[in-house]
């Protein structure tokens, strides 16, 4: 009997769907629309179905399927055992569902017997490790708790800094001019205005203009984006040291910010090698969905052994 793994890897725009066979050759890809449950459930749901539905229609009868999800906002599916079962029913499979960034954290891992923290800086920021079989969240908060280390954070701090500024009766430094005429703000309290009226990713696009501004030498940029760095540096070293494991560690990089934002990454990485003896920095990043493929092999051969 021949045996197959479907990966998915669904979020806010598409739905991308691969069918492996066990040894992890691709044999078809398709795409469908978005699978994000926070978005639309019942959409999300129907573009999943026919996914699978492109991946397996040829299949031989006698087959056996494995189908691992990893998909945005799956925790806020409603009736998730539900949902799973039929997809069972109906593709006469096996399905797990897992969120997005757990299949992005074993696209890294993939079957290595090792530990992997993954270090995700964009709008906001997040940690994945592996601990043996376990799998934590570091961070994640959002950006009423948290964030530190992404571009929100880093906007957020400079704004927080012309305030500081201000109201310390000290003269504005030359980046602090700078961000209030980006921002088209001529009174400090205006900067109210700007966050409170602004969303999220809006603000964090104030960090492109810092990091522009880092480029061209200005000290306190530099300083800003060092600072970022170093607090994810202080959330990866926590991460490395709640592990039961302290060999090696594969730490992935990931996310726009951390990745092209200058003097974060280098800050970083600097700041780990004080604190951890062994450690190999990934930087090139390998779609979620291989990974959607290594966790259903590993879940399949785990019942097969049971």
């Amino acid at each position: 009997m021949n045996k197959y793994i479907i990966g998915i890897d669904g979020g806010g725009t598409k739905t991308l769907g691969v069918l492996f066979d066990i040894n992890g050759k691709e044999l078809r890809r398709v795409e469908h629309g978005f699978s994000n449950f926070s978005i639309d459930e019942d959409i999300a749901k129907s573009n999943v179905e026919h996914t699978i539905e492109d991946l397996e229609k040829d299949l031989e009868p006698n087959r056996e399927l494995f189908i691992q999800m990893g998909i945005a906002g799956y925790s806020k599916i409603k009736k998730s055992t539900l949902f799973i079962k039929s997809l069972e029913k109906k593709f006469d499979a096996t399905v797990d569902l897992d969120s997005d960034a757990i299949i992005a954290l074993y696209s890294v891992k993939k079957d290595k017997d090792i530990n992997v923290i993954m270090v995700i800086g964009g709008t906001g920021s997040v940690l994945m490790v592996t601990d043996g079989e376990k799998t934590n969240l570091i961070g994640g908060f959002g950006h009423l708790l948290g964030d530190e280390g992404s571009a929100y954070h880093l906007s957020i701090t400079a704004l927080k800094k012309i305030i500081e500024e201000k109201e310390s009766n000290l003269s504005y430094s030359n980046l602090s001019e700078m961000i209030l005429k980006e921002i088209d703000v001529i009174d400090y309290q205006d900067i109210k205005n700007f966050v409170y009226n602004s969303n999220k990713s809006d603000i964090a696009k104030l960090s492109k203009f810092i990091a522009d501004c880092a480029l061209k030498q200005d000290q306190d940029a530099i300083d800003l984006l060092k600072m970022e760095g170093k607090h994810l540096a202080k959330q990866t070293i926590n991460a490395y040291n709640k592990s039961s494991h302290k060999e090696k560690v594969i730490i992935a990089l990931r996310g726009g910010f951390l990745l092209n934002a200058p003097y974060v990454k280098e800050t970083l990485i600097e700041e780990l090698r004080k604190s951890i003896k062994d450690f190999e920095i990934d930087i090139y990043p390998i779609e979620p969905v291989i990974g959607a493929y290594y966790l259903g092999f590993l879940k399949l051969s785990k019942r097969c052994e049971s």
